[in-house]
Formats: structure tokens, C-alpha cells, sequence
């Protein structure tokens, strides 16, 4: 009996310690962002810039692993000389976090990515004026709501609370549903270059 109580509260005591271990903080960053895949390619789109903000968890496993799982919103934004596509999504990368130096990580992960809207701006060539189509529309109708990716980056805690971070995003999937259009080889998956930090405010 003495033997099980003393499992159960050593067991109670690691748990405490490892909660109390767990950080909480905000996340932001500027995000550069284009598309690519067989339908992207042939339209050679600029990369443009967005934001995205959330919160973030840092789960430590030993002193040199943790676990970031994080949940952004993001404004992706592509445009060019006639085109201006906006959208709006909710990202959850869950990031595991190597400690190369006490101040220099590498982190990497999969990304789960949730269409939350999504406006596509279009210039005529001829007079003023321009046509804009909204998610629900039948051609924005054809976007994927869900996404998956991956995360992958550097980044330097550059104070006890802050960490400043540049990340390389790329979807695996296509967010367009080339049936839709006749078109099943019409791939446009996201690309990002993310460039932010996150306070740790616990």
C-alpha cells in the first residue's frame, strides 16, 4: 500500500512540475505568400504580403524538445496587375521544437489549415470599375475549406520572453477544386515565407 502511494503521488508531482512547466503566449508575424502547383505555374503569381496572429503553447519534453502546437488567423493575400485574392483562414501548426544553442531552435510540423472567407477582386481591362466575387459564389465555391501543410523554420530567444522566428509554410494540398472547373490537374496550393515572434507571457 505504502508502495502504491508513494507511485501515486510521485506520479502528481511530475504531472504538477510539468504543467507548471507549460508557457503560454501570443504569436504574430508578416507572412510573404504565392501558390504553387501545376495550376499556379503557368500563372507565375508575385509573391505578396499578409499577417497573421493567434496564440501559442510550449510544452517542454526535455531540455532540449518542446512541443509548440499554435492556432493563427491568417490574411493570405495573392495579387498581380488584374487580380486581388484575399482570404481569411485559421491555422493550427503543431510544431516540435529543437534547441540547437540555449538561444537558437529549429522547429518543424504539420499545419492544418480551415477557409474561414475568401474575395477575389478582378480589374477590367477596359474602364473603371471591377468585378469582386465572394466565397459562396460558384467559382469561389470550388476552394477547399480544409488544408494541410507543413512548418518549417529557425528561430532565436532573443529576450527571456521573446522569441523571434522566420518560417518556410507550403500546403500539400490543393486549395482549389480543379473538378469544379473541368480541370483536375488545376493545383494551387499555398506558400509562405513567415517572418514573426511570439511573448511568452507565463
Amino acid at each position: 500500500m505504502k508502495k502504491i502511494s508513494r507511485i501515486i503521488a510521485g506520479t502528481l508531482l511530475a504531472t504538477g512540475i510539468s504543467f507548471a512547466q507549460v508557457q503560454i503566449g501570443g504569436h504574430a508575424a508578416v507572412n510573404f505568400s504565392t501558390l504553387w502547383g501545376d495550376g499556379a505555374s503557368e500563372m507565375e503569381i508575385p509573391w505578396s504580403l499578409g499577417v497573421l496572429a493567434g496564440v501559442a503553447t510550449k510544452v517542454p519534453v526535455n531540455e532540449k524538445i518542446c512541443v509548440v502546437p499554435e492556432m493563427n488567423v491568417d490574411w493570405r493575400r495573392q495579387k498581380d496587375d488584374e487580380i486581388t485574392w484575399n482570404t481569411w483562414a485559421i491555422e493550427v501548426p503543431v510544431l516540435a521544437r529543437y534547441s540547437v544553442v540555449p538561444q537558437m531552435y529549429l522547429e518543424a510540423g504539420p499545419q492544418l489549415g480551415f477557409l474561414l472567407s475568401s474575395e477575389i477582386e478582378r480589374k477590367f481591362d477596359t474602364g473603371p470599375g471591377a468585378e469582386k466575387i465572394k466565397l459562396g459564389d460558384r467559382k469561389v465555391d470550388a476552394l477547399h475549406i480544409f488544408e494541410i501543410g507543413l512548418d518549417a523554420g529557425v528561430g532565436f530567444s532573443v529576450a527571456q520572453n521573446l522569441d523571434l522566428d522566420i518560417r518556410f509554410a507550403v500546403g500539400l494540398n490543393s486549395i482549389v477544386d480543379g473538378k469544379k472547373f473541368d480541370n483536375d490537374d488545376q493545383a494551387f496550393k499555398n506558400m509562405q515565407i513567415q517572418i514573426g515572434g511570439t511573448y511568452w507571457f507565463k
